[in-house]
């Protein structure tokens, strides 16, 4: 719609009011949200921050017991798979970024899970009859959902690479065996995303006996035990992951995962390997951003973003005009998602000319601070992309930072997909629903309203597009930040505030944590943002154009900022923050 020079000049008067910032706009988000005082804390030694307290303590356990980041991480992890089922667990994958203190290296483990040799573009495609339900259903539930687990491998990976081995793996595994075995009280997290799906949990055995005879709801607080569950993280203790990839584990998931429908066999799960990749890195805002690498989307589409900020606001502060900037920063990039993300090891990504810096010039150029743009206004094809015939293309996952005395820092993001995967376990596990991630077929959406495109359709031992971002920033040589979250699509844009709201508008760790967020991915094109947002930014938003729509949260966050001594460099202080949405706390000394 149009308007006379008179009106847009009122108009722009009108946002860049709206725009502005207030007094007392820290204070506001520190009352927007409900604040328990146990989501952050600081350290002076050693800290993990995952998304459930139980976890954090299991970390903070083996760091006591002597080991360092790479040990942490790990009894993290597994104490996450017994404590949040719905989130994460050995039957499901993901990705971890390692910084070594001894060598200043980083490396990133691909660990995610993997497309069974059965698997063909056209496995998930309509069938006659299907309903929107049934077609959806089929890569979210059951056998058929279900791709080759990669965190057992992950996890043993990790410790031999880059573990203390000053604590054994039977003692990395067993804080978590024990929950398992005694039994830990519900989380609201674990009963909020049971509760709509009662019926296919009690198919279950495992997960059934989370419910009693006639129960309603799973209650939270109710103690839960995995007993089976116990007894295979103590396998992996004593005998680390040969046993799910070769041995009884590898032949129950087969037999299981084919009783359902699909089609895993065991050698789908011998044959599989993590990968070691290249990290992606580049300098934003004046710190080195080193983020996770294709077949994470998550990575190039937050450097993406934050060189079209700093081209936009160099110094922001908050109001409308910057959530309107980190809303266009994100819509280009969830298009190059789209078109060009898929598994490198089997296409190839342009990532170096998607984070061209004359690309991001020309994009920036299309940048209006008054008004909305459609996705497609900030698309640059450039030369020889590749494939682009589609428009733009992953919940239950869990985030977690470590950081160790030597100064080893650990960001590893692990998931099963969909709340509590595809509702169906094995030998305690919940199994993943990851064949999801990929394009059922071209155009149709995602759990998360994600199109696909040809890049990431299914086939033989293909790994599926992911937006787990694990991200450490560095100032210099030395690491100041690790952050990641979960939370499907919204993972990266809820990072990426997290770590902009620390390194940019000045809040501690659990402040940046709290504050409210607001998330776009192109498709479909509305903005969201949490009901704990100013109005007058949100005001800001709709005046320039922006569909808006509250959502009570968006994703799970969590971080550690490292504070150096100036002059020596030692680690002096580590701000830590666990989600309060999810009702995380870190753990440390």
């Amino acid at each position: 719609m149009r308007t006379g020079p008179r009106a847009l000049w009122l108009a722009l008067l009108v946002v860049l009011a709206i725009g502005a910032p207030w007094p007392g706009a820290h204070a506001y988000y520190e009352e927007a949200l409900p604040q328990p005082p146990s989501h952050a804390a600081s350290f002076t030694r050693h800290a993990v921050a995952a998304d459930h307290p139980l976890a954090s303590e299991a970390g903070a356990r083996v760091l006591a017991q002597g080991g360092n980041a790479a040990d942490a991480v790990v009894a993290t992890a597994l104490a996450l798979g017994v404590v949040s089922p719905a989130s994460s667990g050995l039957g499901g994958g993901g990705f971890a970024l390692y910084y070594r203190a001894s060598d200043h290296t980083v490396t990133f483990l691909d660990f995610r899970e993997e497309a069974p040799s059965a698997a063909s573009p056209t496995t998930f495609v309509r069938r006659e009859g299907d309903t929107d339900v049934i077609a959806a259903q089929r890569s979210q539930i059951g056998g058929l959902a279900v791709a080759v687990p990669g965190e057992p491998l992950g996890l043993e990976t990790m410790l031999e690479r880059f573990g203390s081995h000053r604590v054994t793996r039977r003692r990395i595994a067993e804080p978590a065996a024990q929950l398992a075995q005694a039994g830990w009280p519900a989380s609201r997290y674990t009963s909020t995303y049971a509760a709509p799906m009662l019926e296919s949990l009690r198919a279950d055995r495992v997960l059934g006996a989370f419910l009693p005879p006639g129960a309603e709801r799973l209650e939270q607080g109710s103690t839960l035990r995995n007993a089976a569950l116990a007894h295979t993280i103590r396998r992996f203790g004593a005998e680390g992951a040969r046993p799910f990839y070769r041995g009884a584990i590898a032949r129950a998931i087969a037999r299981e995962v084919q009783r359902r429908g699909g089609v895993i066999t065991a050698a789908d799960l011998a044959a599989y390997r993590v990968r070691e990749r290249v990290p992606l890195e580049g300098v934003r805002f004046g710190r080195r951003w080193v983020v996770a690498p294709p077949p994470s989307a998550g990575g190039f589409t937050m450097l993406e973003s934050l060189g079209l900020l700093e081209r936009w606001m160099p110094h922001p502060h908050e109001g409308a005009r910057f959530r309107h900037a980190l809303a266009e920063s994100w819509k280009g990039a969830f298009r190059d998602r789209a078109l060009y993300a898929g598994d490198p090891d089997f296409v190839t990504i342009p990532v170096d000319r998607l984070l061209d810096a004359a690309r991001l010039d020309a994009r920036a150029q299309r940048f209006d601070r008054f008004a909305a743009r459609a996705m497609a206004d900030y698309d640059v094809p450039g030369e020889s992309f590749g494939d682009a015939d589609a428009t733009p293309r992953d919940h239950g996952t869990s985030h977690v930072c470590v950081v160790d005395a030597e100064g080893n820092v650990a960001s590893l993001t692990t998931t099963v997909n969909l709340p509590f995967g595809a509702r169906f376990t094995v030998e305690g596990m919940v199994m993943n629903d990851q064949m999801d991630d990929f394009a059922r077929e071209l155009g149709a959406p995602n759990a998360f309203g994600l199109p696909g495109g040809s890049a990431n359709l299914p086939g033989p031992h293909h790994r599926p597009v992911s937006t787990m971002s694990p991200t450490i920033v560095f100032d210099g040589a030395q690491p100041i930040l690790c952050v990641g979250g979960s939370g499907g699509s919204r993972i990266v844009t809820a990072a990426e505030q997290v770590a902009l709201f620390q390194l940019l508008l000045g809040d501690d760790a659990g402040a940046a944590v709290r504050r409210a967020r607001v998330h776009h991915q192109g498709m479909p094109t509305g903005l969201s943002y949490e009901q704990a947002l100013d109005p007058r930014i949100v005001a800001g938003l709709v005046a320039r154009g922006h569909e808006v729509s509250p959502v009570e949260t968006s994703a799970n966050v969590q971080t550690i900022r490292i504070h150096r001594d100036p002059s020596s460099g030692a680690i002096r202080l580590l701000d830590a923050a666990s989600d309060l949405r999810k009702d995380g706390e870190p753990r440390g000394l």
